[in-house]
């Protein structure tokens, strides 16, 4: 089992699952979608609009050993890796990174209880 660190950018309520299940699930065509390196360019894809943020998550994703993985270029995303998989993966989010509307900074939140409170909010 590979074990790395990941960005996937998603709204706060997949958030809340992934830490209440430990796992994150593919979709409906067997994919999971990560950036390699960068947290920004996968927050265009967290848009959140009951929070009125975006959001990117930092996972430390387990890869069993039959997940089939790619790398490509997608729109926004020049270094996204695709885990193609049946089941879904293990992961712990290790940070949250949220940018409010109309801005340019992004803050960042660390540590699981810390993004609890801050999506619960």
């Amino acid at each position: 089992m590979e074990i790395r660190d990941l960005f996937h950018g998603t709204d706060g309520d997949t958030i809340n699952a992934i830490m209440r299940e430990g796992q994150l699930r593919p979709n409906s065509d067997g994919n999971i979608f990560f950036s390699e390196w960068r947290f920004d360019s996968v927050l265009m894809h967290g848009a959140d609009i009951k929070r009125k943020a975006t959001f990117a998550v930092k996972l430390r994703v387990s890869i069993p050993p039959d997940a089939r993985v790619a790398r490509a270029a997608t729109p926004g995303v020049a270094d996204t890796l695709i885990i193609a998989t049946s089941a879904p993966l293990q992961a712990e989010v290790l940070e949250l990174y949220i940018r409010e509307p109309r801005m340019t900074t992004v803050h960042t939140v660390k540590g699981r209880t810390e993004i609890a409170n801050f999506l619960s909010r």
